[in-house]
């Protein structure tokens, strides 16, 4: 991060420029001070040579144990996402351990983080002088780059450093891509495809092709509509080309609306599970499109989802509908995995005498299911269904259930034990 030279009389703005710079270098000492302290932590890990605590089926080596015992001990300690500790870790590790000059140059002020990040990133696989050359001349552009700019120097120069090593990383690449949701403000959310390029451009192409072709028919909306829905359209309607996969799935959502609010005398908005709070016009389309219902009995007081089901050895599916709504995500701090497709766990384990109850049991994602099984990781269910984790290094942190609804107004609850629904006072919209 490079300063302007400034050699006329400063005015106030262009001295409050300045110390946003300066402000920008301390950030960025901190960062190499920080990396240096994740590093150590990383170290002292090693020395306790955690090993797997799983009873049964394939064990972790020890390497792999402390590994997931640090990433998930940083994402939940400083409220990260997991994939957002690692890429902590993996920066500060490898700053540390093997690109000294391009550690000086942060350490220094002069790049950011971001830009630390991308040289550690693209680092992976080189060894010896590869990777000596690479860290040098990293060190020398980084601080005159912006970060899209060292992005596409730093992936060139790790190619040109070892060819070889970069075919690899493609293939590893390629073995996580995957499909993420993230939700957004007023009733949106985002879908994001990590795939290999190729594919994602042919599939930006393809809607944009079909987007001008719906404009140029005369189409009212916009071409940048028309991209979303085109797509929408081929992934909800369409069928997979791949052999062996199953036709005609569709999906499927779950939407908690309160009877009341069906029944026009309340203002408790419906939830949809793994989003949140959704409008009433969105709520009535739904329903009314529904091609199941389900009653669920909920506390009128406290909201919360009241018990499905008797205890069995497997969860029936209304105790596996009980845990899904109570909990919209996997119970791992830091993970946004959807629970609709999560395992649905024991938290005392069935075979340590955990019965298969409502409040036993709770969705984990299957790599968090495994990380509670391999690793030094407790967790405790208390009777409002909040979750309490302990973590290898003797830290606690508290889970509330997120699927619970509003408890009811006292008016609402009044008039309707006195039998009389028009006595509620249609007043203040639930706030969400």
């Amino acid at each position: 991060m490079t300063s302007p030279d400034i050699s006329f009389e400063q005015s106030p703005y262009v001295a409050a420029l300045e110390r946003i710079a300066a402000r920008d270098r301390e950030i960025a000492e901190l960062s190499a001070l920080r990396a240096t302290e994740v590093y150590d932590a990383w170290q002292l890990l090693l020395a306790e040579a955690p090993s797997d605590q799983s009873t049964a089926g394939p064990r972790w080596s020890p390497d792999r144990v402390a590994e997931v015992e640090f990433f998930t001990e940083i994402a939940m300690l400083t409220h990260r996402t997991e994939y957002r500790a690692r890429s902590l870790a993996d920066t500060a590790i490898a700053l540390v351990s093997k690109l000294p000059a391009s550690f000086a140059v942060l350490a220094a002020g002069d790049i950011s983080e971001e830009h630390a990040a991308v040289i550690a990133t693209y680092s992976d696989g080189l060894e010896g002088g590869a990777l000596e050359k690479y860290d040098a001349r990293m060190a020398r552009l980084a601080p005159g780059l912006t970060y899209k700019q060292l992005e596409y120097r730093a992936r060139s120069q790790a190619q040109t450093a070892n060819p070889k090593t970069v075919v690899e990383q493609v293939e590893k690449a390629v073995k996580t891509r995957r499909v993420t949701v993230d939700p957004a403000r007023d009733g949106m959310a985002y879908l994001t495809l990590y795939a290999p390029a190729p594919e994602i451009y042919s599939i930006a192409h393809r809607a944009m092709s079909l987007a001008k072709s719906l404009k140029v028919g005369g189409d009212p909306r916009s071409v940048t509509q028309l991209r979303v829905d085109v797509l929408s359209d081929l992934l909800l309607n369409g069928e997979t080309s791949i052999p062996g996969a199953t036709k005609g799935i569709r999906g499927r959502v779950h939407v908690m609306v309160p009877a009341m609010t069906l029944l026009g005398v309340g203002h408790e908005p419906a939830i949809l599970r793994g989003y949140g709070p959704i409008d009433p016009v969105t709520a009535a389309r739904l329903t009314a499109d529904a091609t199941s219902w389900r009653r669920i009995l909920t506390d009128p007081i406290t909201g919360r989802i009241l018990r499905l089901s008797p205890t069995d050895y497997r969860p029936t599916q209304e105790m596996r509908d009980h845990a899904t709504l109570v909990h919209p995500y996997c119970v791992f701090g830091g993970c946004a995995d959807d629970s609709v497709h999560a395992d649905i766990d024991h938290t005392l384990d069935f075979a340590a005498d955990g019965l298969t109850e409502d409040d036993n049991l709770a969705p984990l994602a299957p790599s968090h299911h495994r990380v509670k099984h391999h690793t030094r990781w407790q967790i405790e269910q208390v009777e409002d269904n909040t979750l309490i984790w302990t973590s290898p290094a003797g830290l606690r942190y508290f889970f509330e259930p997120q699927g619970t609804m509003r408890a009811a107004p006292k008016g609402l609850f009044e008039a309707v034990r006195n039998d009389n629904p028009k006595q509620v006072k249609a007043e203040e919209p639930c706030p969400f």
